[in-house]
């Protein structure tokens, strides 16, 4: 009877999956195609523009690595000394600090390009 239970389970779960997948595409086939105007006419709007993603970027990567650095420090306190919850915390903080290094050179990076090409 659990066997029977677990099947229809899963048989549950990928038909609705193919259900919501089919339907995004179906919205997606829908759509007529066109190409946007674009505002971009100078170097000075390409930069703007890789400015403007890299805040983005800047900002998401900074609060995902805010929570990984919380969720590290909770795992590390919680682990009663267990050396393997601790390895793991480990690695998580050192890849959240990873993440914030990725996004300071990024920023770092849009500064460097602003000031070669004499954008302010």
């Amino acid at each position: 009877m659990r066997k029977g239970v677990k099947f229809v389970k899963k048989i549950i779960i990928a038909s609705l999956s193919c259900l919501i997948l089919f339907g995004f595409s179906l919205t997606v086939f829908a759509a007529e195609p066109t190409i946007p105007d674009s505002d971009i006419t100078s170097m000075d709007k390409i930069i703007e523009l890789l400015d403007t993603i890299v805040n983005y970027f800047f900002g998401i990567v900074l609060a995902v690595a805010l929570f990984m650095l919380l969720f590290a420090g909770f795992k590390w306190i919680t682990s009663s000394g267990n050396e393997e919850a601790i390895g793991t915390a480990r690695k998580m903080l050192i890849w959240a600090l990873v993440g914030i290094a990725i996004a300071l050179v990024s920023k770092g990076l849009i500064m460097v390009i602003k000031g070669l090409v004499g954008i302010n």
